[in-house]
C-alpha cells in the first residue's frame, strides 16, 4: 500500500465521521426547532403529549437529543455498511495484485 492509498482512505474516514457528526447535529438542531427542547412546548409540537417515533421495535420520545442519536446512528450505519463493504473488496483487490 503506497502513501497515497493511505492518505485516500483517511480522507474517505474523515468524511465518513463528517457526515455522521453532521447528522447528529442537524438531528439535535430539528430537535430545539420542533420541540423547543422541552418535550410539547415546541412552535411546531401538535398536541398535549409527546410525539414519540419507532425505528423496527425500538420506540422513542422525540427530543432534541434523542433525534440527534437517531440521526448518528441512522446516518452511520448507513454509510458504514458501505464503506465496510469497499474496504473489505479493497483489501482483497489489493492481496490478488
Amino acid at each position: 500500500m503506497s502513501d497515497s492509498d493511505t492518505t485516500g482512505r483517511r480522507v474517505v474516514l474523515w468524511m465518513y465521521a463528517a457526515a455522521v457528526a453532521t447528522a447528529g447535529v442537524f438531528g439535535y438542531v430539528l430537535g430545539v426547532i420542533v420541540y423547543a427542547g422541552s418535550g410539547t412546548a415546541g412552535p411546531l409540537a401538535q398536541g398535549a403529549t409527546p410525539d414519540y417515533g419507532s425505528v423496527g421495535p425500538v420506540v422513542f420520545e422525540l427530543t432534541p437529543v434523542n433525534l440527534a442519536v437517531f440521526g448518528v446512528v441512522a446516518v452511520g450505519v448507513s454509510l458504514g455498511v458501505g464503506l465496510a463493504a469497499i474496504i473489505v473488496v479493497s483489501e482483497r483487490v489489493d492481496s490478488v495484485a
